[in-house]
């Protein structure tokens, strides 16, 4: 006849209970920190950032790119000048952490090193089919999303299935540049076919969003067709 016993660990239920309460305290404060706007959003990282400065964000932005020429990907003559519009464009987005009024004392600066006339905030691109504009989009917001904390980036394209694929290819590519560059990826928190949610390394609320989104463009004077050919009695 065998005879076993169990041994009871009075510890059991205190180990369990710790465990319980480690894990409802994370998510609890992961809850928090996608409740954040992204205004105090901005405002809580300038407090914690890593110290990386306006200057350093843009050429990390350009190192990114530049990886991304490296391995397999090497944007055309027309690409490349995109990316330089879109970096003047955004140039006030580098230092969104920064110390306040840094902008605006190192604008004079800015323009020099990068040999800009001037820092305007909207770009216009008009060319022909296959001059990359949709990909040179995608290549950009990786960059922007690997070299810039607290990012919010909305992207509208013309369907569904174009900004599905937009947001692939923007995951695509960062994983490009983490690979390039041997830098760990960024953990994410969400994502889903119109939405891209990054934890960041620049501290807890160093959270960066893509959106890509459809949409239907219509004129001022758009008419249904239907209503332009008169019926035949």
């Amino acid at each position: 006849m065998c005879m076993t016993a169990q041994v009871h660990c009075p510890w059991q239920a205190h180990y369990e209970k710790h465990a319980a309460d480690t894990a409802s305290a994370s998510s609890a404060a992961s809850s928090r920190d996608m409740m954040v706007s992204s205004l105090q959003r901005h405002r809580l990282a300038r407090s914690v950032a890593a110290g990386a400065s306006g200057f350093q964000r843009i050429a990390r932005c350009r190192e990114a790119l530049a990886a991304l020429d490296r391995c397999g990907w090497k944007r055309s003559y027309h690409q490349r000048q995109f990316h330089e519009a879109y970096i003047r464009a955004c140039a006030r987005i580098f230092f969104k952490t920064d110390p306040e009024g840094t902008f605006m004392r190192e604008q004079k600066k800015l323009l020099e090193l990068n040999n800009w006339e001037n820092i305007q905030q909207e770009v216009l691109i008009s060319t022909p089919r296959r001059f990359g504009k949709t990909v040179s989009i995608s290549m950009f917001a990786a960059a922007l999303i690997y070299s810039c904390p607290t990012v919010e980036c909305s992207i509208y394209s013309t369907c569904k299935r174009i900004s599905t694929k937009l947001l692939r290819n923007v995951v695509k590519y960062l994983d490009h540049i983490h690979q390039e560059l041997n830098v760990p990826k960024f953990r994410e928190l969400r994502a889903n076919q119109e939405e891209l949610v990054l934890q960041g390394p620049e501290g807890r609320y160093d959270v960066r969003l893509l959106n890509s989104y459809p949409s239907k463009v219509y004129s001022l004077f758009h008419v249904p067709i239907t209503a332009q050919v008169p019926a035949r009695l």
